[in-house]
């Protein structure tokens, strides 16, 4: 009978032990990111950082042991807080077209907190008719008397207006027209819209249309950007003076390195999938259809070609300073204007690798050193901002 209590004794001592314990060792294999190990025990990227102060800022080693915070271990502790205090929520009903990106905005919330509201929905995954979080407030014992909430006013803005040579015909200018780098007045595609109508609208022939944009398609899609006319010569010098001075920039913090890792491991799954104009899914990718879609998984819309996304997404750098996640542009039209991008991968001396869509092979990895690419390099740019 003693040695019975002496073993049940034992036992019970053992899995007090085990359940108390905080953290976990996690063992790194390839292809894995902080930010997928966050992702995969569903913490965040500042908590390993935590247990693991070296790994900040240093390149992640395979079979590197890191301690990972063990959810077990807090949650019986969340218990006993959320016992004392009650907590009211408010959700959210996701709608058609909508993102968690949206939805922080809507709710006037930052990303971060969404995610942290909500540890078990994936931003990537997220569909029609899910419940998400938006609030979570403790209600006091005690409760104030309600106040009349004030009217937010709304932000001022300021608009600046730049004069346009040789304007499109003003009485047809809508919020899908704006003027890209090299002055010519782009039209942003919107549901329903032919190369008929548009040519329709601006009164420009359809053959015009097509040879001012030799890689349209028949059928436009929604965001595609149409040339509608050419720029004014002297407009695009003055708008490439302003856009060729890079900005001074820190290295990337190690959050941004982070999704930076994630970002190329998600365009390297399409290796091999062949190129289709217009592309932005895995039946076919054009070069910005591949970054649009790849930025997605962070919540971040690119604008719809590479020649807005050199001057509409991030801010250009110098080469010098680029790093893996920045978009890499190039001219492959004979024109000297901007027309193909990709995303940097790796870095070696002055040799910069990148994933882009390509017209003969499709989605593969290319080098700067390349002559046909080294020929055509234009700039870099800064997306992943700290």
């Amino acid at each position: 009978m003693k040695l019975f209590q002496i073993i049940t004794f034992f036992l019970f001592f053992c899995s007090g032990v085990v359940f108390s314990q905080k953290t976990i060792k996690h063992t790194v294999v390839s292809g894995e990111s902080i930010y997928s190990i966050a992702k995969k025990y569903d913490v965040s990227e500042s908590d390993i950082y935590e247990l693991n102060p070296k790994s900040k800022g240093a390149l992640l080693q395979l079979k590197t042991v890191l301690l990972i915070p063990n959810k077990k271990s807090k949650s019986k502790n969340s218990k006993e807080v959320v016992s004392s205090k009650k907590v009211s929520t408010e959700t959210h009903i996701v709608e058609s077209g909508e993102s968690l990106y949206k939805i922080a905005k809507k709710y006037d919330i930052s990303l971060e907190k969404l995610k942290e509201l909500n540890p078990d929905i994936k931003p990537e995954s997220i569909q029609i008719g899910d419940k998400i979080v938006v609030s979570a407030k403790k209600e006091k014992e005690t409760p104030k008397e309600k106040e009349t909430p004030k009217e937010k006013k709304p932000k001022e803005t300021k608009t600046v207006v730049t004069e346009v040579a040789n304007p499109v015909n003003p009485t047809n200018m809508d919020s899908n027209l704006c003027t890209d780098e090299l002055g010519n007045k782009v039209h942003t595609v919107t549901k329903g819209e032919t190369l008929y109508r548009l040519s329709k609208k601006y009164k420009v022939s359809v053959k015009d249309l097509e040879e001012m944009n030799p890689e349209i398609i028949a059928n436009l899609p929604i965001g595609y950007e149409v040339v509608i006319k050419k720029g004014d010569v002297e407009l695009a010098k003055h708008q490439n003076e302003i856009v060729s001075s890079p900005k001074e920039v820190e290295e990337l913090s190690p959050e941004n390195m982070s999704k930076a890792e994630f970002l190329i491991a998600k365009a390297s799954q399409h290796i091999g999938t062949r190129y289709r104009g217009g592309g932005t899914t895995s039946a076919g990718f054009d070069c910005s259809g591949l970054m649009f879609s790849t930025f997605k998984h962070i919540d971040m819309t690119l604008p719809r070609s590479s020649s807005s996304m050199a001057v509409g997404a991030g801010y250009k750098i110098d080469r010098s300073q680029a790093q893996k996640g920045d978009l890499i542009f190039f001219t492959t039209n004979g024109r000297g204007s901007i027309n193909h991008v990709g995303m940097i991968t790796e870095i070696n001396g002055d040799e910069i690798k990148f994933i882009h869509s390509s017209v003969q092979a499709g989605v593969i990895i290319s080098s700067t050193e390349e002559p046909y690419y080294k020929k055509r390099f234009i700039q870099i740019n800064r997306v992943l901002e700290n």
